[in-house]
C-alpha cells in the first residue's frame, strides 16, 4: 500500500481521534476529519502541532447519508468513535452498522477501529480490581463494543480492531507491546499517543489485518 493514503477519521474530535489525525498528517497521509460539530473540531485542531490541515467535514456515525459523503474517495476508514460518558447507548454498534454499509456503497474495504481490551471477558491479564469493579460498571459499554466488533468482522472488510488497555492522555513513547486478542503480560496502561502511532503505522504495514491487536506498555 502506498505511503500516501486518503484516510478518513471518524470521531476525530475525541482525545484519541485528534491524535490519529495528527499522526496521519505527520506520516504524509491525506486526512479527512469528521465530527458532528465541524466548527468545534476546527477550533480544537487549531491548537495542535500539525504539518498541514486536514479536511474537516460534518458526519454523524449513525447517519449513512453523511457517512457516504465523508467516506467516498478514501482508502481507509479509522473509527475512533466513543461516547462522552460511561454509557454507549448503542453508539458503537449503530455506528458500525452505518459505517460498514457506507463503506460497501463507496467501495472502501479497509477499516481500523478502536475498542478496548475490556471486551475480552476472560482476559487473564485484566487486574482483579478491574474485573470486579470496572467491568461490571461498564458492562453496557463493553457489550456494545462487542456488538460493534461482530458487525465489522461479519463481512468481507479488511479490518483491524485495536484494543488498548487503560488510556493515558499523553504523547507517544514508542515503547509498547502488542498481542493478538490478549493483553500483553502485566500490561496495565497505554498512552493515546502510542495508540495513534500504532494505528497509523498499521495503515501502511497491514501486519494486523483481520486481527485484534491489544496494546499496552
Amino acid at each position: 500500500m502506498s505511503a500516501d493514503l486518503a484516510v478518513v477519521v471518524l470521531g476525530a474530535g475525541g482525545a484519541t481521534g485528534r491524535r490519529v489525525v495528527a499522526e496521519a498528517l505527520h506520516a504524509g497521509h491525506r486526512v479527512t476529519a469528521t465530527a458532528r460539530d465541524p466548527d468545534r473540531l476546527r477550533s480544537l485542531l487549531a491548537a495542535d502541532d500539525l504539518p498541514s490541515r486536514p479536511v474537516v467535514v460534518r458526519a454523524d456515525v449513525t447517519d449513512e447519508t453523511s457517512l457516504d459523503a465523508a467516506i467516498d474517495g478514501h482508502d481507509v476508514v479509522v473509527s475512533a468513535v466513543g461516547p462522552p460518558g460511561r454509557r454507549a447507548d448503542g453508539l458503537y454498534s449503530a455506528g458500525a452498522r452505518a459505517t460498514v454499509a457506507a463503506m460497501d456503497r463507496c467501495g472502501v474495504d479497509r477499516f481500523v477501529g478502536v475498542t478496548s481490551a475490556g471486551v475480552r471477558r476472560d482476559d487473564p491479564e485484566l487486574a482483579l480490581w478491574y474485573r470486579l469493579l470496572v467491568r461490571p460498571l461498564l458492562r453496557e459499554l463493553y457489550d456494545d463494543m462487542i456488538a460493534m466488533e461482530a458487525v465489522v468482522t461479519a463481512g468481507e472488510l479488511d479490518w483491524t480492531l485495536v484494543r488498548p488497555v487503560l488510556l493515558l492522555d499523553r504523547d507517544a513513547t514508542d515503547r509498547y507491546r502488542v498481542d493478538d486478542a490478549a493483553t500483553p503480560p502485566h500490561g496495565r496502561s497505554i498512552t493515546r499517543g502510542d495508540v495513534a502511532r500504532f494505528i497509523v503505522t498499521e495503515l501502511r504495514d497491514r501486519r494486523w489485518s483481520r486481527r485484534r491487536p491489544t496494546i499496552a506498555h
